[in-house]
């Protein structure tokens, strides 16, 4: 019954239909034929050298006792030499450590010589398959959804563009509109964005800042780190009862003081986003953006905590803690001073169609691996804990923790009393093999066929899982790259005009 059940997965290769992923491994394949072929040959080579140097120092390794490997054929007293005992059984384990991990390391001193040179010499060449076949997928979904998107786009229009950066483009050259409230507030709100931002020259692009914007800049910047720094320590122990609790405490009075400040800065945002090109000439327009979210999650938490204690309500340990660490939210605010997680929406948008297929990808490996291992590891009895009180191996009669075919049957006949520590249902799996795909073995001593389900996430699976991740990682430069290309390129058009102070 749990087989045809895990066969129902087979459904999530459906979704092919919609983005093509699985299909396109063939074209991947094809794409990089001669590479994989010569560097398959190497990583092959050095995996079955290491794999037998690794099973020759250790198949009479009993130096160092590990735990019970029944399905190996040891109950008590086990060493290395058990893991090692055939050159089948070395593979996988030599596998997980060319990929450089390293869950085992109760080696003797000739089996930690041999990984020494195999993390030299090995690791990086037997990674270059995965890499290859990552790379090759990569670009065949690339030139495959070139054309995509490939409709008119506005002048100067760059990857990742949404709704704010075509509105912010149309509105170059163009002055904010004049306040409702007359000339007195439009010379106020523009007093309050020079403040905040400094003042833009429109035929330069260059910032010119009053000392008075500069030394409050400075000041803003030294109370996120403060801040943050305060946040650490009120969670150390020692520091939080030499402090103490009480009510206009040390970290009490800071956090009213901070507050104060950043509730100030966020309200003249908000007052002079009228003004703020950045903001689309619209303060409800900033309050969504990525920097207004920031502000009020900054602030917002420490209100809500003093409202709750004005009604009577009494914040426990719990609750504080809660509202601590929503102040570490203020860290974002350093993205006035260096540009970050803003870019992170034009990434999404810009490797979106890349994401899709790689993503299912990553899904299908993930989901279906973590089917295979729960099938073949549900019951394997490395994996077993019993009570105390049964034997290890007994009779027919009395048969012991290891005799049992599954752990379901151990605890019909101890009811309660055997458990299996791994792979028990498809979430706790889904959650081993997530460490799996990271290139992290929290467990190594399978079955013969979860060894081949670990030999493929060596090969390949690891390299595949990982592929969103790098795009987004390759999106994130070529972005950041074009900024800082346009802000070059707009200095060397301007390099001869003088930087304007004034006060």
């Amino acid at each position: 019954d749990e087989y045809l059940r895990m066969a129902r997965l087979f459904r999530l290769l459906k979704l092919d239909k919609y983005v093509p992923s699985i299909s396109l491994v063939d074209d991947v394949l094809r794409l990089k034929k001669k590479v994989l072929v010569v560097a398959s040959y190497a990583a092959v080579t050095l995996w079955i050298l290491f794999t037998a140097a690794m099973f020759e120092v250790e198949k009479n390794d009993d130096e160092i006792e590990i735990d019970p490997l029944p399905l190996y054929g040891c109950f008590e007293d086990c060493s290395m030499s058990d893991r090692y005992n055939n050159y089948f059984n070395s593979i996988p384990l030599t596998g997980i450590h060319l990929t450089g991990d390293f869950p085992l390391i109760e080696y003797g001193a000739r089996g930690r010589v041999i990984l020494f040179f195999a993390v030299i010499a090995a690791v990086g060449v037997v990674s270059i398959p995965s890499g290859v076949i990552a790379s090759g997928f990569a670009e065949i979904v690339q030139t495959r959804n070139k054309t995509k998107g490939a409709t008119e786009k506005d002048a100067g229009a760059v990857a990742g563009d949404d709704w704010y950066d075509i509105n912010y483009r149309k509105l170059e050259g163009q002055p904010p509109p004049p306040s409702i409230f007359g000339p007195r507030m439009d010379a106020l709100q523009i007093k309050a964005k020079e403040y905040l931002d400094g003042r833009v020259d429109e035929t330069t692009g260059l910032v010119s800042r009053t000392q008075f914007s500069s030394i409050g800049r400075l000041l803003f910047f030294s109370l996120i780190i403060t801040n943050v720094a305060a946040i650490i320590l009120e969670s150390i122990p020692e520091i939080d009862r030499h402090v103490g609790n009480a009510s206009g405490n040390f970290f009490d009075v800071f956090e009213a003081f901070s507050v104060f400040f950043f509730t100030a800065d966020y309200l003249l945002r908000l007052f002079s986003a009228g003004k703020s090109r950045e903001a689309l000439y619209s303060p409800w327009v900033y309050s969504r953006t990525f920097f207004g979210l920031v502000d009020l999650v900054s602030i917002l938490p420490w209100y809500i905590q003093v409202a709750l204690t004005s009604t009577g309500h009494v914040i426990s340990g719990d609750e504080a803690k809660i509202f601590r660490i929503f102040r570490i939210f203020r860290v974002l605010q350093l993205e006035d001073f260096i540009v970050a997680f803003t870019k992170l929406d034009n990434v999404f948008r810009a490797s979106k169609d890349v994401l899709k297929a790689t993503g299912l990808m990553a899904i299908i490996i993930w989901v279906g691996t973590s089917a295979l291992f729960f099938i073949f590891e549900a019951n394997n009895p490395n994996f077993r804990e019993c009570d105390g009180s049964i034997p290890l191996t007994g009779t027919e009669d009395e048969p012991g923790c290891y005799d049992f075919e599954s752990t379901l049957a151990c605890n019909e006949f101890y009811p309660d009393m055997c458990s299996q520590a791994f792979f028990t249902h498809m979430p706790n799996t889904m959650f081993y093999v997530a460490v799996f795909l990271g290139g992290e073995w929290g467990v190594v001593d399978f079955t013969w066929q979860g060894k081949f389900v670990c030999m493929f996430l060596c090969i390949a699976g690891i390299a595949l899982y990982s592929i969103p991740v790098g795009t987004l990682f390759d999106a994130f430069g070529a972005i950041v790259g074009l900024c800082e290309e346009e802000e070059e390129d707009e200095g060397e058009e301007v390099e001869e005009s003088p930087l304007v102070e004034y006060n």
